[in-house]
């Protein structure tokens, strides 16, 4: 095939020089001369096909066009240098695949009419177009203009600045209507696949087993639950709590923070004391004109270290006495008839108590929980009656008032809790596996041969 296009080509270029040929045998020795120049120059063109399918090729400049889209979103989203982490090669193929599939999604969708779109839909995506280009411009223009401009005096500035870079307002509509395209792609592919209540049972009942298996380590139990993960198995002992966190600002956290970490070297020092190494004995070679050190370490008693560890400890006393009246008042405005929630919207520093699911669900703890802050969970299991709160509990951001709200039943969820979110779940998971197989046996149907060793060191 590719020999093919060589020889037009080369036909076209030289169809002025066989115009003049006056005879048979002239004519066939200018195709040989014409065939021979395909053989010569055939290896530069190949070493530009990254993959070849029936009816066409993809061009390494296609490919590293599409290979600095990556390159740059790498760069801007995540901070990483492909070809630094050795990346390149890897996401260069990808491009190539990517490419290969919006070849045959644009063939699909052609053969089945979907580009074909109607004045209205047509109208539609024009004035999207135009509501998109008229973003783009006025965000470029606030990031132009100074103060004593306005929007209109950068406008074309703007407007020259982003067709710079590729974006002008016919590839922004074009954007939209490949992409609609796709969508309506997308839709006909799968609009008759369906899940059965049988396929619903068996999905549950698997998830049960995946359950039981992953959330006996209490962190991943936690992620999940308050991921809003839907869950068809709960392990024992667990309670939902919910809570009003009377938060440090942040000057009181660097002190809380300092004053750990003081504690935390007193007491190093203080078991030290209290345990000391054992003193090896001298050898009878040691050098006894050996100089004494300049200066001795002064060893601390376990008085002396246990007295400072008292006086930091009254800092930090000192420190959640600055919160206490504000958690007091939590307690009697709740123990006065106040809601829970009430005074969660009050004074909750805890973005998790204002955000579902753990708005609605709380936190679920157990005695040996370890995905919370350890007064957290001590004082979550303290509160003797459902329903109660703890006294003010001292954490490692503040002040926690906690309430027992509800108990999380043990062992399976019943389907019908959990039947929706399973259905929808497996659809979803059903429609996007059927539309991945049909996208792999197109692009099966064209045959493609993938040359990645041309890609090379291409940049």
């Amino acid at each position: 095939m590719l020999k093919k296009i060589l020889c037009l080509f080369l036909a076209i270029a030289c169809l002025g020089t066989l115009a003049f040929a006056e005879t048979t045998e002239d004519l066939q020795a200018r195709i040989a001369e014409l065939e021979a120049q395909v053989e010569l120059y055939k290896p530069y063109y190949d070493a530009q096909v990254i993959v070849e399918y029936d009816g066409g090729a993809i061009f390494l400049d296609d490919v590293l066009e599409e290979y600095s889209y990556y390159e740059q979103m790498y760069s801007q989203q995540y901070g990483i240098d492909l070809a630094s982490y050795g990346l390149d090669a890897q996401v260069k193929q990808q491009a190539a695949q990517h490419l290969m599939e919006e070849v045959v999604k644009h063939a699909k969708a052609t053969e089945l009419g979907l580009d074909n779109l109607d004045e209205q839909t047509l109208s539609d995506l024009t004035a999207q177009a135009d509501e998109m280009w008229e973003t783009y411009i006025q965000t470029i223009g606030e990031q132009m203009k100074t103060d004593e401009q306005t929007l209109d005096d950068v406008r074309d500035q703007a407007i020259a600045y982003l067709e710079s870079i590729g974006y002008t307002h016919d590839s922004v509509f074009e954007n939209l209507k490949h992409n609609y395209i796709e969508d309506k792609l997308y839709e006909v592919t799968t609009a008759d696949v369906t899940v059965t209540e049988e396929d619903v049972q068996a999905a549950y009942e698997a998830q049960i087993e995946s359950d039981k298996e992953n959330y006996a380590n209490d962190s991943t139990y936690n992620s999940a639950r308050n991921a809003g993960t839907t869950i068809a198995w709960n392990p024992e002992g667990y309670r939902a709590v919910k809570h009003v966190l009377i938060k440090f600002d942040d000057d009181q956290s660097s002190r809380y923070s300092d004053l750990t970490s003081q504690l935390n070297n007193l007491n190093e020092a203080l078991d030290a004391a209290l345990n000391p190494e054992p003193t090896a004995e001298p050898t009878a070679d040691a050098d006894a004109t050996e100089e004494p050190a300049e200066e001795e370490v002064v060893e601390r008693t376990a008085e002396e270290i246990q007295a400072d560890i008292d006086a930091v400890q009254a800092q930090l006393d000192a420190l959640y006495a600055e919160l206490m009246p504000t958690a007091q008042e939590v307690i009697d405005k709740f123990n006065a008839g106040e809601t829970f929630e009430s005074l969660i919207d009050t004074y909750n520093g805890d973005p998790g108590m204002t955000a579902e699911p753990t708005k609605s669900q709380g936190y679920a703890v157990k005695a040996d929980s370890t995905a919370y802050d350890a007064a957290f969970t001590a004082g979550a299991m303290s509160i003797a009656e459902l329903g109660g709160i703890s006294e003010p509990v001292k954490g490692a951001y503040g002040i926690y008032v906690i309430n027992y709200f509800a108990d999380v039943p043990a062992g399976e969820v019943p389907l019908s809790d959990i039947h929706d979110a399973l259905e929808s779940s497996l659809l979803d998971s059903k429609i996007s596996e059927t539309y991945s197989n049909a996208l792999t046996e197109w692009i099966s149907a064209l045959n493609p041969v993938y040359h990645y060793d041309r890609l090379g060191s291409a940049k």
